[in-house]
């Protein structure tokens, strides 16, 4: 398999191979039981505890146990990063430094960055501008205005219907003479003999 032209003759070659997760296993230092040495054990499973969640770094953390014994496994150690200062850094001195003194004479920033900082056309915004307070009570009351004018507006049917209107009321309700009695006495008579007619009895076994 060799080749004349290839570089490496060696007759014998180490190839990587790939192992299965399942086949890693975690190697801790415990203690005997017997003894007291400190040796390396192979732990086959492992279990994990609660997860705790920090506010303050956002970061969860949590303990390994060995299955079955309730031993943590403490986490490998991380040194911390070493820092290293450049000519260019600023110094701690000058970061604390108050640099920034507000007064009362002049606002703490440009007018132009508050529309950036606060949406001027934000269906909650309550502080407007004068102009633009006038300009929409000006339209209020153009809205007004055309309410009325449109209620002043009649149109011809509009009309009659108001001059029936005041006619009957010119006329007004009337007193009922002795003879509209009588022929009101009359179609209710006879509207119930029609009524007892129907049902199949008369006025007299009623």
């Amino acid at each position: 398999m060799i080749s004349a032209d290839e570089g490496d003759q060696r007759p014998v070659r180490s190839m990587e191979k790939p192992v299965s997760l399942a086949a890693v296993k975690l190697v801790v230092p415990l203690p005997d039981a017997t003894t007291g040495t400190v040796r390396d054990v192979i732990v086959r499973d492992i279990v994990n505890g609660p997860v705790f969640h920090d506010r303050s770094t956002g970061r969860k953390h949590w303990t390994r146990f060995i299955a079955g014994l309730n031993t943590p496994i403490p986490w490998p150690k991380i040194e911390p990063k070493e820092h290293k200062e450049h000519d260019c850094d600023t110094l701690r001195l000058d970061v604390e430094a108050q640099s920034f003194v507000p007064s009362l004479l002049k606002p703490p920033m440009p007018s132009s960055v508050i529309d950036e900082l606060r949406n001027k056309f934000s269906k909650f915004r309550t502080r407007h501008e004068e102009s633009y307070l006038l300009k929409k009570i000006e339209e209020e009351r153009e809205k007004e205005e055309r309410k009325k004018s449109i209620k002043l507006m009649r149109t011809p049917i509009n009309e009659i219907n108001r001059r029936e209107r005041k006619l009957r009321k010119a006329k007004g309700k009337g007193k009922l003479t002795a003879e509209m009695l009588a022929r009101i006495g009359a179609v209710i008579s006879k509207k119930k003999e029609a009524a007892l007619a129907a049902a199949g009895l008369s006025p007299a076994t009623f």
